[in-house]
């Protein structure tokens, strides 16, 4: 009631922050709204998954793993710098010459409480190689010591491949939803003159060159 009488509502400042609680509303209730459209996965469906990411389920992988874990730094030229490095001397030397604070650390990756994605680039390394995990706001730089199987219940891992794959395709409806909502908003923006993007210059196909394997190490 106070700020009824001051007339609080009325000013440029209540009006620009009430615009923009909106805006944030409408947008959190089409999210929701897409979310809610997308179709749970059918049993057939998480039982296919669970029986093609063996090393998740049947044959559940927990990695042991030696590394060195830091703050995620404001710097975007560190992943660069890590990409080539093989062994955590090396990581160690990088940190402490950028002044990055480390601790060095020991523990285990549980493949069933990882992206499936990260799991099949683990499989792949080389022995000794070194990997980099983000983990939250933290980064992991980390080489497998040691793998071991510890199956997980076939009702336990429909439960967890249908979270997964509900989850994926979640965020895959809103990606495409709001990608296609921005790619509309940007032909509708006007350029001062002087400003406007680069045009596409015109491409005359060509037949494809053939693929030559990516240098450096896989992961």
């Amino acid at each position: 009631q106070a700020a009824e009488k001051l007339k609080i509502d009325r000013t440029p400042e209540f009006a620009r922050e009430k615009e923009r609680v909106n805006e944030a509303l409408v947008v959190r209730t089409w999210q929701d709204q897409l979310v809610h459209a997308v179709p749970t996965p059918s049993l057939d469906e998480a039982q296919q998954f669970v029986t093609q990411n063996p090393d998740l389920y049947s044959a559940r992988k927990r990695f042991s793993v030696q590394g060195v874990r830091f703050n995620a730094p404001n710097d975007p030229t560190l992943a660069a710098a890590l990409k080539p490095l093989n062994t955590l001397d090396e990581v160690r030397a990088l940190l402490t010459e950028r002044k990055i604070a480390f601790a060095n650390t020991a523990g285990e990756v549980d493949a069933f409480a990882t992206d499936p994605r990260l799991v099949d680039q683990l499989l792949k390394l080389k022995p000794g190689a070194v990997f980099v995990m983000p983990q939250g706001g933290a980064v992991l730089v980390g080489t497998i010591t040691g793998v071991r199987v510890d199956p997980v219940a076939n009702d336990l891992a429909l439960k967890h491949a249908t979270a997964y794959l509900r989850q994926r395709r979640v965020q895959e409806s809103v990606n495409r939803r709001f990608g296609s909502v921005v790619q509309a908003g940007l032909k509708t923006v006007k350029y001062a003159k002087g400003y406007e993007p680069p045009k596409k210059p015109a491409v005359t196909p060509k037949p494809a060159a053939p693929a030559q394997p990516a240098p450096g190490k896989p992961g």
